[in-house]
Order: C-alpha cells, then structure tokens, then sequence
C-alpha cells in the first residue's frame, strides 16, 4: 500500500482505531479530515465509485442514487428510499431533488446536536438492484412509492400515494422520528 496504513501486526492500535470508528470488518477505509472528523465512512464505496478521486475526499451527499455499490449503507440504520419509474431520466433527478432539502434539514439538525442523522436518504429507480430490494422487503411494484426500510429491526413503513410532494415527505420522515407510524414487518 502506498498510502499510511496501521500495521496488520499493531493489534493494540487496531483495536483501538475499531473501537473509536466502529469499525466491523476488513477491508475499511474511513477518510478523516485534519482535525480527525469523519469525513465519510464510506471510502471503501467511493473509491469504486469514482477511481479518478473527481469528487474526493467525498463528503456525504445528502440522497444517493440506490445502485449496488452503496446498497450495503441500507443496512446501517433507516433509510428513507423513494421508489420511482426511472425509465425516464428525469425523474430520479427530480426525486432526489424533491427529497433534498428535507434530508439537508435533518442532517443539519442532527449535525448541531453532534449526532449521526438518524436516516439515510435514497432514490431508487428501474433496475436489477431495485427489484431484488423490493422482492426482499415485499414491496408493491408501485412508483412513485415512498418508504422507510430499516433492515436492521426488520420493519418497513410504506406511504403508498398518488403524488409524493415535500410537505408528504417531510410529514412522513417526521412522523417516523416520532415514532408515530406502525412498522410492518420485512
């Protein structure tokens, strides 16, 4: 490796790096900025996502496109996905545009509390990846649909509309944090 790296050998510092960062499993990379803040967790992701670094050091975007490199990030906690009919291009941008300034609100919330935003925000379009999510959390086919899967508790909540606008979105998002809605079961 031609970058600094902790010694596989350094049991003691790696042990201690797990801990701070919480970290599971190998391989991990973890991009820090100068002060030591967690930049993204999701390096590992990044990386394979943009191997010219174009984008690098990847600070978090608000809502990610679904696709099987970032798929892994659905089991990190609940994750709110708004399923669309992406054969037209458009409309995922106009999903992820619908859904952002709600995401930027509560990642800046949680951000001046010091605490991790409690959701992840995706758009999921028409593809192999999507269809799997969806036979796996017993999803209707339907698009638009709004969702919150959280995969760890097993639990789904589904707001099945016609039209999904911001004041459903941010409605739907703040019930969950209250914990107002009924999960069904995945």
């Amino acid at each position: 490796m031609p970058w600094l790296a902790v010694p596989y050998t350094d049991e003691a510092r790696r042990s201690r790096l797990n801990r701070l960062y919480g970290i599971q499993g190998i391989p991990t990379l973890i991009v820090l900025d100068p002060q030591g803040e967690v930049i993204t967790r999701q390096g590992r992701v990044e990386v394979l996502n943009d191997e010219d670094c174009r984008e690098f050091p990847w600070h978090p975007k608000p809502v990610l496109e679904l696709s099987d490199s970032n798929a892994t990030q659905l089991n990190e906690g609940p994750c709110l996905v708004l399923f669309v009919d992406s054969e037209d291009d458009g409309e995922s941008e106009a999903a992820k545009q619908l859904i952002q300034p709600i995401a930027e609100k509560i990642i800046a919330k949680y951000k001046a509390k010091e605490e991790e935003a409690p959701l992840l925000f995706f758009v999921a379009g028409e593809d192999d990846m999507t269809d799997s999510l969806r036979d796996y959390t017993n999803l209707p086919e339907a698009a638009p649909l709004l969702t919150i899967l959280d995969m760890s508790a097993r639990a789904k909540y589904v707001m099945d509309v016609e039209e999904i606008t911001p004041a459903i979105v941010e409605a739907f998002v703040n019930d969950f944090l209250a914990e107002k809605l009924k999960p069904e079961p995945i």
